[in-house]
């Protein structure tokens, strides 16, 4: 005999639904959790960005230690003086004689 439906509806078409509402909700919930704001995806991205900023000010820290040695030697060492004066700015002591030599531009040949 063919099974008689209640006044609710089928049972078994019921239990489809809820099992597919379930496999919805939990693909939607797996798909957030991978691309959404907070997902795997966007983690990865941070943690590489935080790796590369620390590389950045790991680099920054190194060149502010060499300024900061520069500077001291600048404050206190009149041959740090004497070697700027003379590579940055061009400058001889007034008994010497300077010799510039000029390399032809690679570009020339």
């Amino acid at each position: 005999m063919p099974r008689e439906e209640g006044p609710r509806g089928d049972p078994g078409a019921r239990r489809r639904a809820w099992v597919l509402g379930t496999l919805i909700a939990l693909i939607g919930l797996a798909v957030g959790a991978v691309f959404g704001d907070r997902g795997l995806l966007n983690l990865v991205q941070k943690r590489q960005q935080i790796d590369e900023l620390r590389q950045q000010i790991d680099t920054l820290r190194g060149e502010n230690a060499q300024l900061a040695s520069d500077v001291a030697a600048l404050r206190t060492s009149p041959r740090a003086i004497e070697r700027v004066a003379r590579e940055q700015l061009g400058l001889a002591r007034p008994d010497e004689t300077v010799f510039l030599l000029h390399q032809p531009d690679a570009s020339a040949h």
